[in-house]
């Protein structure tokens, strides 16, 4: 016999993505929510793994072609190497603290794009999580 706990709002999900970034080379990643899910966006959280300052940004689109856009989450001018930007708090060089509660609504096929602009010259580099998207995800 096992028991499961059931959560009427759906399930909690924290996706983890590794980050290299590229000698004066910029990053975008784009997230899409799947057709047959709608989510709840907690947080957000990336890190600048060079050992340059870079802009970095967190936006959202109505689809996945990136036509229609609908806000911009937040931005960093001269993010530092290895600081970190996180939504909602937008406060630059903190990570990992508790954002002020903000939830935002994503429909099927919404995506959160999250760019990290050229730095310059640079070594480059890699963060095992450097980008962290939290949120809750529903079936719809």
């Amino acid at each position: 016999m096992s028991l499961a706990f059931i959560f009427q709002g759906g399930k909690k999900v924290i996706s983890v993505t590794s980050i290299t970034l590229a000698n004066n080379t910029a990053k975008t990643v784009d997230i899409t929510v799947p057709t047959i899910k709608r989510w709840l966006l907690l947080s957000a959280k990336m890190t600048n793994p060079d050992n340059v300052t870079r802009n970095a940004y967190m936006f959202h689109y109505k689809e996945s072609t990136k036509t229609n856009f609908v806000k911009t989450l937040t931005t960093a001018s001269n993010l530092a190497s290895g600081a970190g930007l996180q939504y909602p708090n937008s406060e630059t060089g903190v990570i990992n603290k508790a954002p002020f509660p903000q939830v935002i609504i994503l429909d099927p096929n919404e995506t959160l794009v999250f760019t990290w602009d050229a730095g310059g010259a640079s070594a480059g580099g890699t963060d095992a999580d450097g980008l962290i998207v939290e949120y809750m995800e529903i079936d719809v």
